[in-house]
């Protein structure tokens, strides 16, 4: 999940979390307004410390992607997805084309 959006997704978070306590606690509208107002900046806040402590103590620079092989990989699956298809062409056209034996060894009598 992208920064802004985790952030996003907080801040909507509090503001209806605001809203239910507001309804729950408070009697008049300008109580209610402040209520929801502070638990969203509370949220808020959260969100961004949160955000800001990930991207300081992950590591993104020391994953190492190890090119060479996972070309080799997909070489080789890839030359094996061709020679399947070179085997299922053979047995298409070989049905398509001439059809399978259907009689058998016995015969009516």
């Amino acid at each position: 999940m992208r920064e802004d959006n985790f952030i996003a997704f907080w801040t909507v978070f509090g503001f209806f979390t605001g809203i239910a306590v507001a309804l729950w606690r408070c009697g008049s509208a300008f109580d209610m307004l402040s209520v929801a107002a502070v638990t969203t900046l509370f949220f808020y806040l959260i969100a961004h410390l949160s955000v800001a402590l990930f991207v300081r103590f992950m590591e993104f620079g020391k994953i190492h992607f190890e090119k060479e092989a996972y070309d080799r990989k997909l070489d080789y699956f890839y030359n094996q997805l061709l020679q399947r298809e070179s085997e299922i062409d053979i047995n298409r056209t070989y049905f398509v084309d001439e059809g399978p034996n259907t009689k058998s060894g016995r015969e009516k009598g």
